[in-house]
């Protein structure tokens, strides 16, 4: 693959996974998201962007960070997310 992940483990990670329409990711393709990322924030609020950072599970600066430190970082995030929902049951 292009940005030097080539194990089939390490790109289908659970906390690789985004939920993304179709017509953008036809329009991101092979982009990297520091690329694509202001693009598609200007879509949104600070205040919308937050709580989507919070309950995608997204680091900060996500789009600057190294593949592996994302899923080290998302998935400690996820488990958070987790336990912030289970705690709202």
């Amino acid at each position: 693959m292009r940005n030097g992940v080539t194990e089939q483990r390490d790109y289908n990670q659970i906390a690789n996974f985004a939920l993304v329409e179709w017509s953008d990711n036809i329009a991101i393709s092979d982009k990297e998201p520091k690329v694509y990322l202001p693009i598609y924030e200007q879509r949104f609020s600070e205040e919308e962007l937050r709580k989507m950072r919070f309950w995608h599970a997204l680091p900060e600066n996500w789009q600057e960070m190294k593949y592996k430190d994302f899923l080290l970082e998302r998935r400690r995030l996820i488990a958070e997310v987790v336990k912030s929902a289970y705690q709202k049951l």
